[in-house]
């Protein structure tokens, strides 16, 4: 009889789910795209809102970059820093509004401002989305009060979850603040620092990145070039003409941010 029940069981029992472990390092650079700021809407960019991330969702973006900045008391929002209104209507400046201002705030007047936590459960309800996290940082010390802030909310959150956070770096001394709340892939931002070709690949190759980007006005063949045959990918902004991006993928650029060219304009014509 006790065989018996032991073979029910063993019918009956379900592996563990490895989900997390499916997700293979630096995966997300399969796609081409970058939904800037959530990307754009009805004309209108920058607003990182919740229904910017849901129209960049339906109209097939699997990578979508949100910009992160810290309100006047402390609270982690998706706002390209506090200097512009982006059509929320506030006097711009450097002081940053409160958290209660801002999530009441709708940007011209329809689209909703999300918080960390908003971003967070969209991430669970569409898990082939990649979000990237675009810190708006002028120095070492704003990392890392802003990452120890990103810390603090994902505590609790599923690894599912968390290896699809990609975090943007633009300083070479943030990885080890960026590394030790537990992200792994990295897409590294270059042109704050002084840097050579050489450098970049020498970092890189050291850190396992394997994707930096790259403002179109630094972009030039040999760097590139050289980046390509190390393995490494290179993701430009911000384009939004297809014209130009094939322009660019002439010479082995990877991929790029955009508001308005849509993935399968490009995936119908370039692998």
């Amino acid at each position: 009889m006790k065989y018996a029940v032991l073979f029910v069981l063993m019918m009956t029992w379900v592996a563990p789910s490895h989900q997390e472990e499916e997700i293979e390092a630096y995966a997300w650079t399969k796609h081409k795209l970058i939904a800037h700021a959530a990307g754009g809407i009805k004309g209108k960019d920058y607003t990182n809102s919740e229904e910017a991330f849901r129209n960049s969702y339906n109209n097939g973006y699997k990578l979508i970059e949100l910009d992160l900045s810290l309100t006047s008391d402390g609270e982690l929002v998706a706002r390209h820093g506090w200097d512009e209104t982006y059509g929320q209507e506030f006097k711009p400046g450097s002081k940053a509004l409160t958290y209660r201002k801002f999530i009441k705030l709708p940007y011209y007047l329809q689209y909703t401002p999300m918080d960390f936590e908003r971003i967070l459960a969209l991430m669970k309800k569409h898990p082939e989305i990649y979000v990237l996290l675009d810190g708006k940082v002028s120095s070492h010390e704003d990392t890392r009060r802003l990452y120890k802030k990103v810390g603090e909310q994902i505590q609790d959150v599923d690894p599912s979850v968390l290896d699809r956070l990609i975090p943007q770096m633009y300083y070479q001394k943030d990885l080890k603040t960026i590394k030790k709340y537990g992200f792994q892939d990295i897409l590294y931002i270059v042109g704050r620092e002084k840097w050579t070709t050489k450098d970049i690949i020498s970092f890189c190759k050291k850190h396992d990145i394997r994707a930096i980007g790259i403002a179109k006005t630094r972009v030039n063949d040999e760097f590139v070039g050289e980046l390509f045959k190390q393995g490494i990918v290179t993701y430009i902004y911000t384009i939004n003409d297809l014209d130009e991006m094939y322009s660019y993928f002439e010479i082995d650029v990877h991929g790029f941010y955009t508001d308005y060219v849509i993935p399968e304009e490009i995936e119908d014509t370039h692998n």
